[in-house]
């Protein structure tokens, strides 16, 4: 009885000490004090594994801290931000909107650049289109949506210096 019990504990201690969130992917070289208030071990251990879906990336991937919950995932020669939204104890990870743009803008996403609207709407521009893209919730998480009718960016004309016609000669 005592034999069975010890191995029982055991057992039970190995599985506390060795298992993880999150799948084989292994989180201990990264320091998440350093990495916003708001993630902890699980949540770091979920954008490990999406970004390496993302990424097609089943090396070790680098991670920065952006701030404001955001998180640049690095690693295969790619890269991508997310950012982790909390609403009343409940996270998730909002996924890169250059992943859905590069299709509809038929640009690279290393060429797109994304501009804050609002809380749920970002701008994003490359290779000379425009398109707007709103977060909404899709099962669990997030997804973007064209929000916009993808445009042709208009290229600003050059400054002109004005010209003072009336200047008096010599």
């Amino acid at each position: 009885m005592n034999l069975s019990r010890w191995s029982m504990t055991c057992l039970g201690v190995s599985l506390l000490m060795g298992a993880g969130c999150g799948g084989s992917r292994s989180n201990s070289k990264v320091d998440l004090s350093q990495m916003g208030p708001s993630i902890n071990a699980k949540r770091y251990a979920n954008l490990e594994k999406i970004a390496a879906r993302d990424l097609k990336c089943a090396a070790e991937l680098t991670p920065n801290y952006l701030g404001e919950n955001q998180y640049q995932m690095r690693g295969c020669g790619s890269e991508g931000v997310y950012e982790l939204r909390c609403r009343m104890g409940q996270c998730t990870w909002i996924p890169d909107v250059r992943f859905r743009a590069e299709f509809d803008l038929s640009c690279e996403r290393t060429n797109l650049t994304v501009s804050k609207l609002d809380p749920v709407t970002v701008g994003v521009t490359g290779c000379g289109m425009r398109g707007t893209y709103r977060a909404i919730r899709a099962g669990h998480g997030f997804s973007w949506v064209l929000n916009s009718p993808v445009t042709q960016v208009m290229e600003a004309a050059p400054a002109v210096a004005p010209t003072d016609s009336a200047t008096p000669t010599e």
